[in-house]
């Protein structure tokens, strides 16, 4: 009852109104107008649709037209008398009664409300919102197309598209895209019509506008016309989907047909529609395939494009839906074009990144033709691919993948090789970080596979110079502890080959070798008055080519050498002085590169200066974690890995002794264990350094004994040379046990003779090669113990710190040949990579002349043919007697042969002169014909300090004469028996 009261109320209001505007010949001031239209307004608002009102709404309507409402200036009348019709409209539906020419006015109206929309912080922006809302709903723009309105809709879509903007709210958009899709759908079903976008009469249709707009963000546009082109497409039905998805299919398969522009933006076009609305695109997506298969490179080249776009949208199933289309697109990374197969490439590893674990994902990983691929440029792109989704999930790959991919280090194409070695190292970054304490074996092949660039001569970036940066800075990420790197040295020497071994030494002799030479350098610079100038630019020149060879560039390093030397800036060679004395160099190399200025053309030449004079491969650090682990780790006793880090020790302590001088008491440990497998190499270290370390002769004494004894010939003679190397003054009572050895094996030899009948030639040559052994021992023994006491002698002496010439020599032999001989060479102290520097000063051997050294193999082969010989002649009088079986002769055969003996025995006791005569004339004769090269060790008295010395030096070399006596005499009477 209210209700129909308040409508009653309306009607008269709006009758009332509609009265006093008609009678009115002008129109009533703002005031006046805009309380009437607020009234107006309310009334109309109750009314339901009633085509009965026609009669008491007309004389309103008919008032605000003949007024001008419709085309009033002011922003309160405009949306006011909009909102008015708006109401008339929806209660005179479906035909309010106005001309076609009214209709064009309130929709022009309407327009130009909608265009100011744009501008959101309006006072009047809610208001106009609220009569866009009401538009919507009420659908009543479909009249336009009624009245012929045509133009005005196409003009509504373009200012709804340009007054839309991102900050407004979603219920805006909603009413727009709303408005347009519904405008469209009644147009198609109207006229019954194909896309609109195909008649080339219509210069701008409805369709092409959105699509226009729904590219313009993927052009790197702004604004919300995206947002409102999407949202139009979302919501639009069955003919609107058919229409745009016969424009894309047409595209495709004959774009030529299309009259519209837009055909050439139709991937982008796709790309979007394919984000927002996948579902659409059911009927689309198979026919890339067609471009896929083409003879044109272009367009397989698209496609593949938008496919890898595709790709990256998270949540796809291009794969799981469009199996036709994925085999298809995986038959590209076979393509004949090398470009096509590189966009193939890329889309793959799109697919994989967005989806690991998806079907087709596991297909794409099969690269290994492409990493073989004739174009360096797929092989580098194979490459990247690899490593990246690799590096995505850790262990994804297979190991054989890893390991092709490594072999890339050794492609023909420098480019590959430099892409190889980028993308290795960011994989093994991240694996070292995402794995630790998880050693994976295909890996570590990694660093192995970079060491092994060494020996690659045609590109700067691979040599020792270069890979010594890489080593340092690049191999493992900054934040993994020391611990976690010596664990990964540990693991990678149990891979290595001697070639590793060799290129690892390399590196660090270089780096070695530039510390020797810049000391020197600073030390003549120290030391200029007292060098005359030509003296000092002679060595200055010298050391400035031998430390620029040191660098990628020589040429370009020596130039910087120089400027730097006309540097008068104490401080900064004072700092380069600190970079290798002083244990904390990496602030000190902070300072320096801050003192020189980033600014200073000499900064990148002092930063890699600077990296290389720092112990940043290897640190005292790295010793200890090493010691520990061959020292205390059980777990990995006798296993393939307790060799392999003995190596790497002896690698590191030999290149820079001084990184042992905080574990010496671990060293000890190892060298105390029994269990410690015989190392040449750790040998010939503490042959070389065993003045130079802090280490007694008791410490190591066992293992070096036991090496003596149990070991090959090289390494019993490198561990006389070490107990000769780390013997002092209150230790060379060792030379008696030496001795003693020496007598042992001789009264052993002389029972082994007597039953020579019964001895085969293979037990007759061990004991000669035992001999042998015994007699090379002693006499390198007294070498070193001779050399120890020169030493002694001069201990007062001092080493030119400018003649480092046979370090650089010696450790550059010694990093390319790890087994060569030390014995003859000595070098010169550094206090740089020494513990406890003492002067090494060459001097001759002290020994008769008629001695000469023989070599094993010699020696072997020679001794083992006579006794060989011997034991033929008694077997063959035994079974003469066994024939003749007459005890008598058989008596007087061993009667000859205890005579022979007994000979022999007066013979090595007296020591007569004619038996040494033919001892010499018989080892003369076995040396006859070798063509292996011989050591002649030269007489030479060495001149002691003190007669106790002389002593003890003379007492020592009349005992290892006589073992040596002993294999001698030895020799001739095998060599008199045999000619009986």
């Amino acid at each position: 009852m209210a209700a129909a009261e308040s409508e009653a109320e309306a009607q008269q209001l709006i009758s009332r109104l509609g009265k006093q505007l008609k009678a009115s010949k002008t129109c009533p001031n703002k005031d006046s107008l805009v309380k009437l239209l607020k009234e107006a307004v309310i009334a109309l608002g109750k009314f339901k649709q009633l085509k009965s009102l026609n009669s008491v709404i007309q004389p309103l309507s008919d008032s605000l037209v003949k007024h001008g409402m419709l085309q009033h200036k002011d922003k309160d009348i405009r949306i006011l008398v909009a909102t008015c019709f708006c109401e008339i409209i929806r209660v005179l539906a479906p035909d309010p009664g106005f001309s076609d020419d009214v209709f064009r006015d309130i929709f022009k109206l309407l327009q130009s409300i909608f265009a100011e929309t744009g501008d959101y912080k309006s006072p009047y922006f809610s208001r106009r919102v609220k009569l866009l809302e009401t538009v919507a709903k009420l659908n009543f723009c479909v009249l336009m197309l009624d009245v012929g309105c045509e133009d005005l809709i196409l003009k509504m879509f373009k200012i709804f598209f340009s007054a839309v903007r991102e900050q407004h709210p979603q219920s805006v958009i909603n009413a727009m895209s709303s408005i347009m899709a519904r405008i469209l759908e009644d147009k198609l079903e109207e006229k019954d019509l194909e896309p609109l976008i195909f008649q080339e009469k219509f210069s701008e249709p409805l369709l092409d506008v959105i699509l226009q707009n729904l590219l313009k963000e993927s052009k790197g546009g702004s604004g919300g016309f995206a947002r409102l082109a999407v949202s139009v497409i979302q919501n639009c039905n069955e003919k609107l989907e058919r229409c745009i998805c016969t424009f894309l299919r047409s595209c495709i398969l004959n774009r030529e047909s299309i009259g519209s522009e837009l055909k050439e933006w139709y991937h982008d076009i796709l790309y979007e529609i394919f984000q927002s609305a996948p579902q659409m695109l059911v009927s689309v997506i198979p026919s890339l395939s067609h471009e896929l298969l083409t003879d044109q490179v272009d367009v397989r080249i698209k496609a593949l494009n938008l496919l890898r776009k595709c790709f990256s949208l998270p949540g796809h199933k291009i794969a799981e839906e469009y199996h036709n289309l994925f085999m298809d697109f995986l038959n590209r990374f076979t393509d004949k074009s090398a470009e096509v197969r590189l966009c193939a490439l890329s889309c793959g590893k799109a697919l994989y990144a967005n989806n690991p674990s998806g079907t087709g994902s596991s297909q794409i990983l099969k690269l290994e033709s492409r990493l073989l691929d004739f174009d360096d440029r797929v092989r580098m792109q194979a490459v990247s691919i690899v490593c990246d989704v690799s590096r995505l999930q850790i262990g994804s790959v297979t190991n054989e993948l890893i390991s092709q991919v490594a072999d890339r280090l050794r492609d023909k194409k420098v480019s590959v090789r430099k892409k190889a070695l980028q993308k290795l190292l960011e994989l093994y970054q991240d694996y070292c970080t995402k794995c630790v304490g998880d050693i994976k074996m295909h890996f570590e092949q990694i660093p192995c596979k970079i060491l092994m660039l060494c020996y690659d001569k045609d590109c700067k970036e691979f040599r020792p110079q270069s890979l010594e940066y890489v080593l340092a800075e690049d191999l493992f990420p900054v934040s993994l502890s020391v611990e976690e790197r010596t664990n990964h040295w540990i693991f990678l020497s149990s891979l290595f080959t001697p070639l590793h071994v060799k290129a690892l030494n390399a590196i660090l002799s270089q780096k070695r070798r530039l510390r020797n030479a810049l000391q020197a350098y600073l030390h003549l610079r120290v030391n200029e008055e007292e060098i005359g100038s030509d003296e000092m630019e002679r060595n200055t020149k010298a050391l400035f080519k031998k430390m620029s060879a040191l660098f990628p560039d020589p040429a370009e390093a020596e130039e910087c050498f120089y400027e730097l030397n006309q540097i008068n800036d104490d401080d900064i060679f004072k700092m380069l002085a600190d970079l290798i004395n002083v244990g904390d160099a990496l602030s000190t190399r902070d300072n320096l590169l801050r003192k020189i200025g980033d600014q200073s053309p000499l900064f990148e030449f002092l930063r890699l200066l600077s990296s290389k004079c720092l112990l940043n491969i290897f640190s005292s650090r790295h010793v200890s974690y090493i010691l520990d682990h061959l020292t205390f780790d059980t777990s990995v006793r006798h296993t393939k890995l307790d060799y392999s880090p003995l190596l790497l020790l002896s690698a590191i302590i030999s290149a820079f002794p001084s990184l042992l001088r905080s574990s010496e008491e671990k060293f000890r440990q190892l060298l105390a264990d029994k269990d410690i497998p015989f190392n040449e190499q750790l040998i010939q270290f503490l042959a070389k350094e065993g003045s130079n370390i802090s280490i007694r002769l008791s410490d190591c004494y066992n293992f070096l004994e036991r090496v003596r004894l149990e070991g090959t010939q090289a390494e019993a003679k490198l561990a006389v040379s070490a107990i000769a190397a780390l013997s002092d003054s209150s230790e060379q009572v060792i030379v008696p046990n030496l001795c003693k050895t020496s007598c042992t094996i001789k009264k052993h030899s002389e029972q082994c003779l007597k039953s020579s009948l019964t001895t085969d030639a293979n037990k007759s040559a061990n004991l000669n090669l035992t001999l042998s052994k015994s007699a090379d021992a002693s006499r390198i023994w007294i070498e070193g113990l001779q050399k120890t006491s020169h030493q002694e002698v001069h201990s007062a002496g001092t080493v030119e710190v400018g003649n480092e010439s046979s370090v650089d020599n010696q450790h550059e032999i010694h990093a390319s040949v790890i087994s060569e001989s030390i014995m003859g060479k000595e070098r010169v102290g550094s206090s740089c990579d020494s513990v406890a520097t003492k002067p090494a000063l060459g001097l001759n051997e002290d020994f008769p002349s008629c001695l000469q050294e023989r070599d094993m193999n010699m020696t072997y082969n020679s001794n083992t043919d006579k006794v060989a010989k011997l034991s033929t002649a008694n077997h063959k009088k035994a079974n003469l007697a066994k024939e003749n079986k007459d005890k008598g002769e058989a008596s007087d055969v061993e009667h000859q042969q205890m005579r022979a003996s007994t000979h022999y025995s007066n013979d090595g006791e007296n020591s007569s002169v004619h038996s040494k005569r033919e001892t010499s004339g018989a080892c003369d004769s076995d040396c006859e014909g070798n063509s292996l090269k011989k050591t002649k060790f030269f007489a030479e008295e060495i001149p002691l300090a003190a007669a106790e010395n002389t002593k003890k030096i003379r007492r020592s070399k009349v005992a290892a004469s006589k073992a040596i006596n002993v294999n001698k005499d030895m020799i001739a009477w095998r060599t008199r028996r045999q000619k009986v």
